[in-house]
């Protein structure tokens, strides 16, 4: 393999790629505290930065398709710490649920 793309991340512990109506997308997870984690959207050529979520000590994400509807699930890592459920309004990942 060859390199083809370089994404700035900060601690970056896990990628996830989803894929939505045909269009590609690469969450990854930073790892530090405080740090938020980003996705980012195939324009064709490559990866840009679409969305940053509020993350905190972010270990993994994991894609969910349940009837149709898409799910981002972040797990992060912390005392006292939440983790969230994001849900895919048609045009971005809004918060749907603290775990």
């Amino acid at each position: 393999f060859a390199e083809f793309q370089r994404i700035q991340t900060d601690g970056a512990q896990d990628w996830e790629h989803l894929e939505i109506n045909g269009e590609h997308y690469l969450a990854v997870a930073n790892r530090g505290v405080g740090v938020n984690s980003a996705i980012h959207h195939w324009n064709g050529t490559s990866f840009a930065e679409f969305q940053r979520i509020q993350t905190d000590g972010a270990q993994d994400w994991e894609h969910l398709e349940i009837n149709g509807e898409h799910y981002l699930a972040v797990a992060n890592r912390g005392v006292g710490v939440n983790s969230a459920i994001h849900h895919w309004n048609g045009t971005s990942f809004a918060e749907f649920q603290r775990i």
